[in-house]
């Protein structure tokens, strides 16, 4: 799946759906199946990270979790104010 692809899915959301929590639901090559909800895109590289509850870096991916949705949040702002008409 492309980022744009996902971009689309969660835009194409029922506006109910857009405030329910997202969970990973993790199936290993062993078939040991787990959940966690600390879940990050990494926009650079594509990616989705996910931590399990019990591993070392379950805090370090919530963390950068919020570091990327600031950013992702600016981002917005900014294309937002370069959108905005000139006042005169």
């Amino acid at each position: 799946m492309k980022l744009k692809e996902l971009k689309e899915l969660i835009e194409g959301c029922h506006p109910e759906d857009l405030n329910n929590d997202i969970e990973a639901v993790v199936i290993t090559a062993n078939n040991e199946i787990f959940s966690t909800e600390s879940i990050r895109l990494d926009t650079d590289s594509g990616r989705i990270m996910i931590a399990a509850k019990n591993s070392d870096h379950f805090e370090i991916n919530n963390h950068n979790a919020s570091k990327e949705m600031e950013f992702a949040l600016k981002m917005i702002s900014n294309k937002k104010v370069e959108l905005e008409p000139a006042q005169h």
